[in-house]
């Protein structure tokens, strides 16, 4: 990409330590030129993989101690109950936003988001022994649909990401396309909030929607996607470099404001519906709305399925699919949840006795 105005040129020192490939017939849209290059972009988007695991790692606890927080919350370990709390909302707040900025500066959105739904593999596998809620048979099952949902993604996404620059970003948001989806977006952050206001606290249809609402703002990634990235090109010119990009023009600081607002506003509502719902139907919920938005947004903002064969694109279409039919397999249950259960009320040390109210109601045959 050639200087602007707004963005001069790499510095030659950056340019040789940051080998970003012309276009070219092999190379369409620019990248790492070369048999370094490629094996440099390889191991970037390795890290960001690795960093984005821990990152749902550390959500899936954040997650659970809000919920343990509300369990004891009326009981004599009320102090105990607000140090959970607050934890569990430095690590959805802090701790995992910064895991998941670090990782979406090495890969792309399209590949990074679909393992959100590990969430729901580490919330299933580890919510017996903290929260004392057990899992069905089908929730495993929806386990395993994740799993294979999640490899089909990654095998199938794009494993490589032109430079993010100015003109990218001006390229990227303010299209047609981008707009039109903000549009939707917003729409349906209004048609879910009406909804939620007229429904009591508790209400199982309540609670589905919330988590939706929750993960599908949370899962619109790309201006974090697009700031961290910004920053990570622009790193390899130097931290002065980085300031003259940043201060160049306003779009960055308002892609970087928008990204924070996005951040807040997701967990403020996940924190509300994790102290009303039980974590494994709420974590389920969240994260399917959080996968399906995190993968649109990166097809209809991003374009980065632009770079793939059509082949791909339709296996990363069931590969999405398969991942969120697992998670919404995970969030019902195949017993008969006891009213004390249904309504929130908990056993001895705040378990629920083993059942988990589902937040839709499995039809009866």
């Amino acid at each position: 990409f050639g200087p602007t105005a707004l963005q001069p040129a790499l510095p030659p020192r950056a340019t040789e330590r940051c080998p970003r490939a012309a276009r070219s017939p092999k190379n369409p849209r620019g990248g790492r030129a070369g048999a370094d290059g490629g094996t440099a972009q390889r191991a970037m988007i390795l890290l960001g993989v690795g960093l984005e695991v821990l990152a749902t790692i550390a959500g899936t606890v954040g997650k659970q101690l809000l919920r343990y927080s509300k369990l004891i919350e009326a009981t004599s370990h009320a102090t105990f109950s607000r140090t959970c709390f607050i934890t569990g909302m430095a690590l959805n707040v802090l701790f995992g936003p910064v895991l998941e900025v670090l990782a979406y500066s090495q890969a792309p959105q399209t590949l990074l988001a679909p393992l959100n739904g590990f969430d729901v593999l580490w919330n299933i596998l580890l919510v017996p022994h903290t929260l004392g809620e057990q899992p069905s048979p089908r929730q495993f099952a929806g386990c395993f649909m994740l799993v294979v949902g999640t490899a089909l993604t990654a095998y199938s996404g794009p494993h490589t990401e032109p430079p993010y620059t100015l003109d990218v970003l001006r390229e990227r948001l303010l299209t047609d396309s981008a707009l039109i989806y903000i549009a939707v977006e917003l729409a349906l952050f209004v048609l879910c909030w009406s909804y939620i206001a007229r429904r009591p606290r508790g209400d199982r249809r309540r609670g589905f929607v919330l988590g939706c609402l929750a993960g599908g703002i949370g899962g619109n990634l790309f201006c974090m996607k697009a700031a961290s990235s910004l920053i990570s090109t622009a790193w390899h010119g130097g931290f002065s470099y980085v300031l003259r990009v940043w201060t160049s023009d306003p779009l960055p600081a308002i892609v970087a404001v928008a990204a924070i607002a996005i951040g807040a506003l997701s967990a403020i509502l996940l924190a509300g519906a994790m102290r009303e719902h039980e974590a494994t139907v709420m974590v389920a919920t969240y994260e399917g709305a959080f996968v399906l938005s995190g993968c649109a947004s990166g097809c209809a903002i991003l374009g980065e399925l632009d770079v793939v064969s059509p082949a791909r694109r339709a296996l990363y279409a069931v590969g999405v699919s398969i991942l969120v039919a697992g998670v919404l397999a995970a969030q019902h249950e195949d017993e008969e949840i006891p009213l004390e259960a249904a309504n929130g009320k908990c056993g001895h040390h705040g378990h629920t006795n083993g059942k988990t109210a589902p937040l839709l109601p499995t039809a009866n045959p």
